[in-house]
């Protein structure tokens, strides 16, 4: 048999694998969406439009590179999202009369004062911001908040497959394995050798052993797969935040410029079309300077979420790995183990549980250090009290010099 022969049935296994955590399923859109483009017919331009779940709700959002890595088999990453705002190169009049409508559905917008009464408070804001910045009306924010969204989604889902599934299962197997390796004898002839000849210390050794082992486990999966994904993600997100940004703020310069200087194009004869520009330009800025406050309060709400759940999950883990360590006790006693093995067994988990802990409990500050909010909070620069304070004044004096020099002529 040769060697391509030998290698297929692990192929076939990594394939089944593949599969199993999702991403066959995006291997074959992209393949369908290949046959499409070399004429395979509207069948499978079908079968692509098909073929929507969680992960492609943000259409063309998200870029549609399949993240690499194997640290992508246990925790889910995104790529960096496509950015949908428009560069103020292709800022037009008819993008200043949209921008315009939607200004006017956001000042129109009737806050409900007494909003359903939600578990969570941040769930009734987040309703108040989606339907502020329009999400339900194809605006320019929308795909913003949907791709928030499932950022949130893929980080607290990471978080959670880490502290409630990969810590709990870790810890108490760790500890099954060093009873197992206690009762077995494991180490014993090395610790002899040692110069340790006291059986109840081959045990704890053991014991001890084989508990750090699974910390370390626990350790080497937070730091490699868990936290190289997390700060993935997080970076990911910096960059797009930092791009959408910049553009609102560089669109914002350009439409408070041409709201400024609107008349120097017209004639008197145009006074309608000189008002409909002015106030087109002029609410224009208004919006784009309040799409940067709610978004960064968008960002503000799907961040605390971020943390409130990383604190529950943590908490819930904590407590999991405690109530298996105390069913583990409880069976060894019931078992018939000598008290001084059950408490060796209580001490050891209990401190490798604290341990353990301590070291999860660095999960919010280890991802949002990735985060450069002071690259991307852009409202408080945009001086928009000043603006109106300068276009203001502006006109009014304008209006004055013309008023006197009729006066005098």
């Amino acid at each position: 048999m040769n060697a391509s022969g030998a290698l297929r049935p692990f192929g076939a296994w990594l394939r089944g694998l593949h599969k199993i955590f999702g991403f066959g399923r995006r291997a074959g859109e992209r393949a369908v969406r290949t046959s499409g483009k070399a004429g395979a017919g509207e069948a499978a331009r079908e079968l692509s439009r098909a073929m929507k779940s969680r992960d492609d709700v943000l259409g063309d959002a998200i870029a549609t590179t399949n993240p690499q890595g194997f640290e992508t088999l246990l925790f889910k990453q995104l790529p960096r999202p496509r950015l949908a705002e428009r560069s103020a190169s292709d800022l037009t009049l008819e993008e200043a009369q949209r921008f315009s409508r939607d200004a006017a559905q956001f000042y129109d917008y009737d806050f409900p004062l007494f909003a359903n009464g939600d578990f969570f408070y941040e769930e009734v804001e987040e309703a108040f911001l989606e339907n502020a910045l329009g999400r339900g009306e194809d605006s320019m924010d929308a795909r913003f908040l949907d791709v928030m969204t499932e950022f949130r989604r893929v980080l607290n889902d990471n978080t959670r497959t880490m502290l409630l599934f990969w810590a709990p299962f870790l810890f108490i197997a760790s500890l099954i394995a060093g009873v197992y390796a206690a009762s077995i004898g494991a180490g014993a002839a090395l610790m002899t050798a040692a110069g340790v000849t006291d059986p109840a210390l081959h045990k704890a050794g053991a014991l001890i052993a084989a508990t750090g082992g699974g910390m370390f486990l626990a350790f080497l999966m937070f730091s490699w797969p868990f936290k190289v994904v997390q700060q993935r993600n997080l970076m990911n997100l910096d960059n797009y935040l930092t791009s959408k940004f910049a553009r609102i703020n560089h669109n914002f310069q350009v439409a408070k410029r041409r709201a400024l200087n609107v008349e120097r194009d017209k004639r008197m004869g145009q006074s309608e079309d000189l008002k409909a520009e002015a106030g087109q330009w002029t609410l224009s800025y208004h919006w784009f300077a309040m799409r940067l406050f709610l978004c960064e309060l968008t960002i503000r709400n799907k961040f605390y979420q971020v943390r409130r759940n990383t604190t529950l999950y943590w908490g819930a883990g904590a407590v999991l790995s405690f109530m298996l360590l105390a069913a583990l006790v409880i069976a060894a006693f019931v078992q018939g183990a000598p008290a001084a093995a059950v408490a060796a067994l209580a001490g050891v988990g209990f401190g490798a549980l604290v341990m353990l802990s301590l070291i999860l409990s660095r999960v919010s500050p280890m991802m949002f250090r990735v985060m450069e909010a002071n690259e991307w909070s852009r409202f408080h620069l945009v001086n928009l009290h000043t603006t109106i304070a300068d276009h203001v004044g502006e006109d009014k004096v304008q209006i004055v010099t013309f008023r006197d020099r009729n006066r005098f002529e």
